[in-house]
């Protein structure tokens, strides 16, 4: 009797466990078991989480032990395989979801809250990136930047995601919110916000079904400043077509997405009408990098000379004062002829431009390469008083420019840059603003005072801030120290 008592005991505990394993939640060791087998046997991730799928309509996370058992003793045996899962259907294990179960699936977003900010994803197939602004029974309230919609709750799809971070952790659960650094996801056991670059791993489902394009998790992203030069140097990116901008000494409009113009504004109110068109020849650009080249010219109707001398200050020989070497205090008019005719200048550059995703998969880096040349000493003896002259050395203008830019974040970049020029000069940032504004006996909004130091090879450094997609500031460290660039028109 005692036998059968501790018999039916048994019977009883197996029962239970038994049916304890067919309702709980699959082990995570069991998820790995799986994944490993799967591997092993030829089958890709992507290959497994269809087939489980398509077996048991879940994704791997949400199958029970019991369910995750019979995939594991399925894989040992061999009845799953790459070979068998692409040559022959997959003969359901387990029961199929009804037709009523597959659509709430599909259609049930089980967390919906005031504050989730992120890209929604609809049964109908839309998107749409916003912030619920209010839930009320059965309507969302969702605001976008086309406006604010109200929503029933039943057209939201469920977004789920597995991350598993860099040091091993893994997290299951409802995608509350995402922006450019980070995730938040409500788990069962609590909300946790994950960093995107402590990313290792991650799978995404929308409504039960797996995103192929899960690489999205490190989306940052771009920097929403694209550059049409890196401090006064210009990039081989032309403007947006049918786009003006705006920026302290030109503005410019772009004409096709080849070609543009540009015009250095305060010389056309002096007199000196002038026009500096950008055409790129060149463009490539695959998924992660893009490259160009382009070349550009410059003309002038009426160049001021005191510019050209201003600028070339230090390759003037100064034989009329011997206690004198170089200007000093001097200003451009004082050593230069009287009525003298400001001549038409031209100048012409070529550059090739990069750039690439950074393997973090996060923002991009580019590179420029640049070389200009101009005619400012076509005539340049014309224009010196006796008792100064040329330096022979200063034969031809040019300039050689290498630049980098960096996106630290989606509002900012890190700019450097690198340069031989004969015909530059560095200055304090009070002698730039007067040189800038004019107030030195120099042309306006321009650079080409004739004091500085000369410095045939130098660099520079500083960052970019976006204000805005149309609106970006910049701070560096040689003049003009202060750039901004406003994009004001767009059709």
């Amino acid at each position: 009797m005692k036998y059968l008592k501790y018999s039916s005991i048994i019977t009883v505990l197996m029962l239970c466990s038994l049916l304890f394993a067919q309702s709980e939640q699959i082990f995570f060791g069991q998820q790995k078991a799986i994944k490993n087998l799967s591997q092993e046997s030829g089958m890709s991730e992507a290959d497994l989480d269809t087939y489980i799928q398509q077996r048991y309509g879940l994704p791997l996370h949400k199958l029970t032990q019991a369910q995750g058992a019979s995939l594991i003793t399925d894989f040992q045996n061999g009845s799953i395989s790459k070979a068998s899962i692409s040559s022959t259907p997959i003969v359901n294990k387990a029961p199929q979801l009804s037709n009523t179960d597959k659509k709430a699936l599909l259609t049930a977003a089980s967390v919906l809250e005031t504050g989730m900010k992120k890209r929604f994803h609809f049964k109908d197939g839309s998107i749409n990136e916003g912030e619920i602004m209010s839930v009320d029974e059965n309507i969302v309230s969702l605001a976008t930047e086309s406006g604010e919609f109200n929503i029933p709750k039943s057209e939201f799809l469920a977004e789920t995601a597995e991350i598993t971070n860099k040091k091993g952790e893994k997290f299951v659960g409802h995608v509350l919110s995402e922006d450019e650094e980070e995730f938040k996801i409500r788990t069962q056991y609590g909300d946790a916000t994950i960093h995107k670059r402590n990313i290792e791993k991650m799978s995404r489902f929308h409504g039960g079904i797996l995103d192929k394009k899960t690489e999205a998790r490190k989306r940052f992203y771009t920097g929403e400043a694209v550059l049409l030069s890196v401090f006064l140097d210009p990039t081989a990116t032309p403007l947006s077509p049918n786009t003006f901008y705006l920026s302290g000494m030109s503005l410019g409009y772009g004409l096709t997405d080849r070609f543009m113009l540009t015009t250095k504004y305060a010389s056309n109110f002096g007199g000196d009408l002038n026009l500096h068109p950008k055409m790129r020849f060149y463009h490539k650009k695959t998924a992660n990098t893009e490259k160009s080249m382009a070349f550009g010219l410059g003309f002038h109707r009426s160049y001021p000379v005191k510019s050209i001398i201003g600028k070339y200050s230090h390759a003037i020989n100064v034989t009329a004062d011997s206690t004198l070497n170089q200007f000093d205090d001097m200003e451009a008019k004082d050593v230069m002829k009287e009525n003298v005719t400001n001549p038409m200048y031209a100048e012409a550059y070529l550059v090739f431009s990069s750039s690439r995703i950074n393997p973090s998969g996060r923002g991009k880096v580019g590179w420029n390469l640049g070389a200009k040349v101009t005619n400012a000493f076509a005539k340049k003896e014309d224009y010196l008083k006796d008792g100064y002259s040329w330096d022979k050395k200063f034969k031809v203008p040019y300039r050689l420019w290498a630049s980098l830019d960096y996106d630290l974040r989606k509002d900012l970049k890190f700019v450097a840059s690198m340069w031989a020029d004969n015909g530059y000069k560095t200055m304090n940032a009070g002698t730039a603003f007067k040189d800038y504004i004019g107030s030195d006996g120099s042309t306006a909004l321009s650079i080409d005072s004739v004091t500085g130091k000369e410095s045939l090879v130098d660099f520079d450094f500083g960052i970019l801030y976006a204000v805005n997609e149309n609106f970006r500031v910049g701070v560096h460290f040689q003049q003009p120290f202060l750039d901004f660039y406003w994009e004001f028109f767009e059709f």
